[in-house]
């Protein structure tokens, strides 16, 4: 039997006594529909039993074309999914939870959408106008989705899904996964920062029969913190970028009136001295910011195998590191009479403005020169990739 051509719907399940019967019922009945629309050989039913308490485990076993694998402890929905995948045969991998909210059948469309698409992953979009999703979960699916989309680039419309299709070696290349509730979520935005084809269908969302284990505030924040940090880890430009963006702006801004208050009377009052000293920290941290993100996402296509000609090329290294030179330089040399001055006679009377400014030339001429010093030697690492070093 070709693995491509079979089906296995991973289904786990943590205390669903009054849903599970329903829901193997209805995916072992929808096997042979299933096969006919996606001209499947087969489909595989796998049932994981996460350490439930209740009789989940007893009413699964009784389904014996079901293959049920058990957890002995609860380690996690997500952990689930993945002993799911590991005990599955399929080379296509699909799941969907025990809930009854979602209907087998629409594997078909899942099917039939990731075919026509060429695509890695197929996700059931329950954001329809007949759902029955209640309304603060999908007000939060949808900011998450939203996120996602602005974050990455790829555009995401339901982010949590529970019913998915996708090929199995996509799994490779979106591990690690968390094993908790937040594994949809962190799926989602690894396969869009990756650069994985996601196609989305329509599908119809029921009400859930059993209580459900989503705490909406708890699991709500762990979503959220779970995608940020995957497109963090990924793209840490798009978070370092708008930050030194911004610092960037305010102190640009901020500096707008000394700036013209120079340009009309040829001098700096007193107490603009608070004004600078803002600015001053502004700057710094904007060009903080944009060196940290600029190393961090170097780094972090070589893990991951990207490659960003932009940043590999050696001149960005070398002029960073000559740039700061001159520039920490050019602040010592500006506060040359002030540092002999103190020395001789323990006191300065050099203008406040000349410190400031010599002092802001030399933090940010460290921080240049220590990021094109750490650029260039990331160089000389291994990238993540066979054979390859970075040029």
């Amino acid at each position: 039997m070709n693995p491509d051509k079979v089906l296995s719907i991973v289904i786990p399940a943590y205390n669903e006594e009054s849903a599970i019967a329903d829901i193997l019922r209805r995916a072992l009945d929808a096997r042979e529909a299933l096969c006919r629309a996606a001209g499947l050989e087969a489909v595989e039913i796998v049932v994981v039993d996460d350490g439930s308490r209740d009789r989940t485990r007893e009413i699964a076993a009784a389904f014996s074309q079901a293959r049920l694998v058990v957890h002995p402890v609860n380690k996690g929905y997500g952990a689930a999914l993945m002993t799911g995948f590991k005990a599955a045969s399929g080379g296509l991998l699909a799941f969907l939870d025990a809930d009854g909210t979602c209907d087998p059948l629409a594997f078909a469309d899942l099917h039939r959408a990731l075919s026509a698409a060429g695509a890695d992953m197929a996700v059931g979009n329950r954001m329809t106008a007949d759902s029955r999703m209640p309304a603060v979960r999908r007000l939060g699916n949808l900011f998450y989705a939203a996120v996602i989309s602005w974050l990455s680039g790829v555009r995401v419309s339901d982010s949590a899904s529970g019913m998915r299709l996708f090929r199995r070696e996509l799994l490779g290349r979106l591990e690690p996964l968390p094993t908790g509730l937040h594994f949809t979520p962190a799926m989602s935005a690894r396969a869009a920062c990756l650069g994985a084809r996601i196609v989305e269908a329509p599908i119809p969302y029921a009400e859930r029969q059993g209580r459900s284990k989503l705490n909406v505030v708890k699991d709500g924040v762990r979503f959220l913190r779970v995608i940020l940090g995957v497109i963090f880890a990924i793209y840490p430009l798009r978070i370092f970028g708008p930050i030194a963006a911004l610092c960037a702006l305010l102190a640009a801004g901020y500096g707008a009136g000394p700036v013209a208050y120079y340009l009309s009377f040829h001098r700096l009052e007193d107490d603009m001295i608070y004004r600078l000293l803002t600015i001053l920290t502004l700057g710094a941290c904007s060009l903080t910011a944009l060196c940290f993100g600029l190393v961090a996402q170097s780094l972090s296509d070589m893990a991951t195998g990207r490659s960003n000609r932009w940043l590999e090329r050696a001149a960005w290294s070398r002029s960073a590191a000559a740039a700061g030179g001159l520039l920490g330089g050019g602040g010592v040399l500006l506060n040359s009479r002030t540092i002999m001055e103190y020395a001789a006679r323990g006191r300065i009377t050099t203008h406040w403005v000349y410190v400031l400014t010599g002092g802001l030339a030399v933090i940010c001429g460290m921080v240049l020169f220590s990021f094109g010093v750490t650029m260039g030697l990331a160089r000389h690492l291994p990238a993540n990739r066979p054979g390859k070093l970075l040029r």
